[in-house]
């Protein structure tokens, strides 16, 4: 059986998270990662949306 999705109140604290992680991933992925976005729920202010930072990278 599958856990239940839990999507709670849109945390303005989101976009800082993103912009923490970001910075760690461009730098161990350097000059390969030239896109890091932050995608999904957790992305759209004022969204209620599972919290979770989900992250899209573009490799060249």
């Amino acid at each position: 059986m599958s856990a239940p999705v839990i999507i709670v109140k849109y945390n303005p604290k989101w976009p800082d998270l993103f912009r923490e992680e970001r910075k760690r991933i461009l730098a161990k992925v350097g000059e390969l990662g030239i896109q890091v976005e932050h995608i999904g729920g957790t992305a759209v202010p004022g969204l209620g949306a599972k919290p979770i930072i989900d992250i899209m990278i573009l490799f060249r």
